[in-house]
């Protein structure tokens, strides 16, 4: 026997009381609904609502890869235009800072872009929340197992995080580039 065997299936388990003779009777958890209440959708509708949910859900790995692919892009930007002022001996001034100019007008882009993408990021997990709503009641228990709160903290972390290599990156290039200004 596995542990998969001996675990109660949804809507059955009754937790352990102290005393066999007692039954108690088992709290609806919005967690652990006892039973499915399924939606209340019609058969077209529901396809809808799970065209739109796909949608958003592909909608939000575009955007999360559209981020990465920024910072990628800003990093073999930067890499090549100090790469550039190297090879060349930091010949001429007046080019070295435009090249400066360049690369801080694209990091600030980059942190715009970035910032759009998290917007529509947030702007889809809330269509998604909403189809979601409409489902049965063990689809919104299993939506509701992640917090809020705990879901936006770790995405508005990794795009502090991205923020701030971003522009640690352009101070580090402004230091390579300052002394051939």
């Amino acid at each position: 026997m596995v542990a998969r065997e001996l675990r109660p299936k949804p809507g059955t388990a009754t937790p352990a009381t102290g005393t066999a003779a007692e039954p108690e009777e088992r709290i609806d958890d919005p967690l652990d609904p006892l039973e499915n209440v399924p939606t209340e959708l019609d058969e077209f509708t529901h396809a809808e609502f799970i065209a739109v949910y796909n949608d958003a859900s592909a909608n939000i790995r575009f955007a999360k890869e559209q981020q990465w692919r920024t910072v990628l892009y800003f990093t073999i930007g930067a890499i090549a235009v100090t790469t550039y002022g190297e090879m060349s001996d930091w010949a001429d001034s007046k080019l070295t800072f435009y090249l400066l100019v360049i690369v801080w007008l694209f990091s600030l882009t980059s942190v715009g872009i970035l910032l759009s993408l998290q917007w529509w990021q947030g702007a889809e997990q809330e269509k998604i929340a909403y189809l979601t709503a409409k489902w049965s009641s063990f689809t919104t228990a299993a939506r509701r197992r992640k917090s809020k709160t705990v879901s936006d903290l770790q995405r508005y972390g990794m795009l502090a995080s991205m923020v701030l290599y971003l522009e640690l990156s352009t101070i580090a290039v402004t230091r390579v580039f300052w002394p051939y200004l």
